[in-house]
């Protein structure tokens, strides 16, 4: 039973599939110390995490320094640039480690940038203060919950409110590893509210449960689960839990997810062999493929995906773009990232479901 089990896990996350290099146009490589997760801003910059590391795993690779970026998509020829980091927070935070990213803009055209990030001692939740115009970010406030641990992904719905994916239950790595073996649905998304000190699960029994999104009006919750190949809409409840209302299989391990700020439109973005990420994790050269895949969503209806279309807009055999984790589009611009190398910038000539 114990041998069926990992065998079909391994067909599930892809290991004897074969992948092909696909690009839709042009497209043209940045050298980066990853490009994990990315948020599009109204005004076409996209603000990028890099540095993304494992506290349990650093004896197989150095440590990247820990940055957030932005790309302009109105300029994309300018390249990623650094943003500046003002005050103290990178000396009295030494183990920052930007992961998963979202925003939230007040009325006054405020941008608020939540960071989860992975201190040695454990995960909290950064916001800062960005400035487009001097592209520097001015920490806020740290938010720590007793509940926060393995956070991958974040969205924000409201001023310091927001959920979060939890991928696993354990903690240390060697537990982790088995939680993911033996298939174990224990991952979970959390909400919480620092203005009213409200933490609970919202939802539970999620195998892996990874990037997170919104619909642009808020009525759904979008999650994808990496060991189902799902992605699942959930819908709020008064109390701040969520409810599942339908799921799309895709193919595993499904990543991180970026919704259209034009029609809605989802853009999910795929590790097609996760299994070697740790040999990958020592040696870089170890290629590991990736996927874009774009779905046209509903979100008017009750149900978003009963006439969902999907296609492959980008693939990888990961030989020189390796471990793809998100991606953002946005009129023709193609965008997609990597957990610890580079990023990559595309453009979109043609889609078969054009926006």
């Amino acid at each position: 039973v114990l041998v069926a089990v990992v065998v079909d896990t391994m067909i599930r996350v892809g290991i004897f599939e074969h992948v092909y290099d696909h690009q839709p146009g042009n497209c043209k490589k940045y050298e980066m110390q990853g490009s994990e997760d990315m948020v599009l801003l109204p005004n076409d910059q996209v603000l990028i995490s890099s540095g993304f590391y494992f506290w349990d795993l650093e004896n197989l690779a150095p440590r990247p320094e820990p940055n957030i970026f932005m790309f302009d998509l109105k300029a994309p020829s300018a390249g990623p640039q650094k943003l500046v980091i003002e005050g103290s927070f990178l000396e009295e935070t030494p183990d920052f480690t930007p992961h998963g990213l979202s925003h939230w803009i007040d009325g006054d055209g405020v941008v608020y940038l939540y960071v989860i990030n992975h201190r040695r001692e454990g995960d909290t939740v950064e916001c800062f203060l960005y400035n487009s115009e001097s592209l520097s970010l001015k920490h806020r406030s740290t938010f720590k919950d007793e509940s926060f641990s393995n956070l991958n992904d974040i969205i924000v719905v409201g001023l310091d409110e927001f959920y979060a994916t939890h991928d696993h239950y354990f903690v240390p790595i060697f537990l982790k590893i088995l939680e993911t073996y033996a298939r174990l649905s224990w991952g979970c998304v959390s909400y919480y509210n620092a203005n009213t000190k409200e933490a609970k699960v919202a939802a539970g029994g999620l195998s892996y449960a990874n990037g997170i999104a919104k619909s642009n009006s808020g009525k759904f919750i979008y999650v994808n689960t990496m060991l189902t190949g799902e992605v699942t809409a959930f819908t709020r409840n008064q109390d701040n839990t969520l409810t599942a209302v339908q799921s799309l299989t895709l193919q595993p391990t499904n990543d991180n997810v970026f919704v259209s700020p034009v029609n809605d439109d989802l853009w999910i973005t795929v590790v097609a062999k996760p299994l070697k990420f740790i040999p990958y994790y020592k040696d870089r050269s170890i290629p590991i493929a990736g996927r874009v895949i774009h779905i046209t969503v509903d979100a008017s209806a009750s149900l978003p995906f009963n006439n969902s279309k999907m296609e492959e807009v980008f693939s990888s055999t990961g030989e020189g773009f390796s471990v793809t984790t998100i991606s953002v589009y946005h009129e023709g611009k193609l965008l997609i990232g990597t957990v610890c190398g580079q990023m990559m910038y595309c453009k979109v000539p043609f889609l078969m479901y054009p926006e």
